[in-house]
């Protein structure tokens, strides 16, 4: 039987839908990422207005259908207006949102990257108000590696993941053994730097808050999200296509 339901949702994108709706992809407190039909939206007039731009936080309320959800209420929590006013803020927040509907499915309630989500957003839209790009680079790739570790993706960055050799001899990282290897160990990898292993493993031992304390180098930041990429592709079978750092 359909039911409505109140809960709070991020707007993660969305898609033309006929002449005046759109299909809106959620991610909800109740119910996970869930495909929802807003009607009339691109009418002059809409209610709905700006309310469901990217990253945005609402408080909505849902007719539960068979395939597709639709919306009947919505009342913004947090624009996060600072996110999209800002180029380089955009593009890392978009690359968070993507990987978060890579590492979801389609309603599976999931409290835990609720959670962090509902953190990171506003943290990273603060970060974009004081034009704070090192910590735009520390937050959203704290909150890309939360979401591979909630997804069930934990690197494995103490030692060898391939062979066990000291932690001190890693140079390399491979997706396929499950995190940094040593030169020794053979397999498709890449070149990666001590300071930006450390600094993984930091965001990924500390809380998200804990994140804009950590300053990271243009370079870093792109050997971390290489990481995050190749777990994505070898894990999770995605190509991740919004590249953060231009």
């Amino acid at each position: 039987m359909a039911r409505d339901y109140a809960t709070e949702a991020v707007v993660m994108g969305s898609h033309k839908l006929g002449d005046a709706d759109r299909v809106v992809s959620l991610f909800t407190e109740a119910s996970g990422r869930v495909p929802t039909v807003v009607k009339g939206v691109r009418k002059v007039g809409s209610r709905f207005g700006g309310r469901l731009e990217p990253m945005t936080i609402l408080s909505v309320r849902l007719h539960e259908g068979r395939n597709l959800y639709t919306l009947t209420a919505a009342d913004t929590i947090s624009t996060n207006a600072s996110i999209r006013d800002d180029p380089f803020s955009l593009r890392a927040g978009l690359s968070f949102i993507e990987l978060l509907s890579r590492s979801t499915t389609e309603f599976e309630r999931r409290p835990r990257t609720w959670n962090m989500v509902r953190r990171c957003l506003p943290a990273l839209d603060r970060a974009a108000r004081r034009s704070d790009s090192d910590a735009v680079r520390s937050i959203v790739l704290g909150g890309q590696l939360k979401l591979l570790l909630l997804a069930g993706f934990l690197p494995h960055l103490q030692s060898c993941a391939a062979c066990g050799a000291d932690g001190s001899v890693l140079t390399r990282f491979s997706a396929a053994s499950g995190g940094a290897i040593c030169p020794d160990c053979p397999g498709e990898s890449f070149s990666i730097s001590p300071p930006a292993l450390q600094a993984m493993r930091f965001l990924l031992e500390h809380p998200l808050a804990s994140a804009s304390e950590l300053s990271l180098s243009p370079d870093q930041a792109r050997e971390i999200w290489r990481s995050v990429r190749e777990i994505c592709r070898h894990h999770l079978g995605a190509n991740l296509r919004v590249e953060p750092w231009i």
